[in-house]
């Protein structure tokens, strides 16, 4: 193979070079920038000798193959991402304060898809403090805020916390029983442990039932549930702490069976999660959920992920928790 150097205005017009010169076969070997624009070095293999198939080269032939496909999708690779690199440059000249605005957001754990959008709709003529409160202010008016009219803790009725295993469903639940007590007395309020897979779910509930001064009930089978239910239609609020799974387990589906029952589900959503993990349990648990609870906001350094995945389902947020502290560590 041969290296030779090209040198461009921009790089579309100097790979037009590399393909005229080496033909579609050549490999870019680097790309980095020049004085007059783009500097790319590019090797092409000239004629290659095609040896007779049999036995013995088959195998040889197609590992090669494999390296050197390899090494073309990583290069191909190494490209764009050089590419996007001036990409982005260029756009931090023409636009910066855009490229700012999403640079935050990208840091904050947004995804790309709203961080452009919101960019795109920047209104012009702002400084940089006047877009940043710009940005508070939209990215506050999309969130899906359950309105305190409607708030489903002050009305009293029947709750289940659904959520992914470790999301704080039990210690949540707690907060709201503290909370629910306050508003309606110790008396109307019940605590049910329908967990009966994690061991000690019912136990660590008790403690709490016993510091809040309410009943707890253990159901550990939706059959069970059900027999508990009409037993307890008087109480004014009814608290109901289910298993955790992962959002991929077919067992979630057990979640729904709940609505049959009379019972409004919560969605408990823990920020500490990668954005793919929290999209999985906002689609799995979320839908078809009264509210949402997002849980363990002190312990992410991104919180937009989950902001991201909350603002794009319209999933109503009623509280955000953060710490261990019952009942203070619930906010509205």
């Amino acid at each position: 193979m041969s290296a030779q150097v090209f040198i461009a205005a921009n790089a579309r017009e100097a790979l037009i070079k590399v393909r005229r010169e080496l033909g579609d076969d050549a490999v870019v070997l680097s790309t980095r920038p020049h004085p007059k624009g783009v500097e790319i070095l590019a090797s092409g293999y000239g004629t290659l000798a095609v040896p007779s198939l049999n036995e013995s080269n088959e195998a040889a032939d197609s590992t090669s193959s494999s390296r050197i496909l390899n090494e073309l999708t990583r290069l191909r690779g190494m490209l764009q991402n050089q590419l996007a690199g001036f990409a982005w440059g260029a756009s931090r000249r023409r636009d910066p304060l855009r490229v700012a605005l999403m640079q935050t957001l990208f840091a904050a754990g947004f995804g790309s898809s709203l961080a452009r959008t919101l960019a795109a709709r920047l209104p012009r003529g702002l400084d940089a403090a006047a877009a940043q409160r710009w940005l508070r202010h939209v990215l506050i008016r999309n969130l899906p805020l359950q309105p305190a009219a409607t708030d489903w803790l002050a009305r009293g009725g029947r709750y289940a916390l659904v959520g992914s295993t470790g999301s704080g469903k039990t210690t949540t639940l707690a907060k709201l029983a503290a909370r629910g007590v306050a508003v309606h007395g110790a008396d109307q309020v019940v605590l049910v442990a329908a967990d009966a897979f994690r061991v000690g779910a019912a136990a660590q509930l008790a403690v709490y039932a016993e510091l809040l001064g309410v009943p707890l009930f253990v159901a550990d089978s939706p059959a069970r549930l059900a027999q508990s239910l009409p037993k307890l239609a008087t109480k004014k609020l009814l608290l109901i702490d289910t298993a955790g799974f992962a959002p991929l387990d077919p067992r979630t589906r057990d979640v729904h069976a709940l609505d049959a029952l009379g019972v409004q589900r919560i969605a408990v959503i823990s920020a500490n999660q990668q954005g793919a993990a929290i999209e999985q349990a906002m689609v799995r648990f979320g839908h078809g959920a009264a509210a949402c609870i997002l849980t363990k906001l002190d312990e992410t350094p991104q919180p937009g992920a989950v902001l991201d995945s909350l603002i794009r389902h319209r999933l109503p947020l009623a509280y955000i928790s953060g710490g261990q502290r019952v009942p203070e560590d619930l906010h509205v």
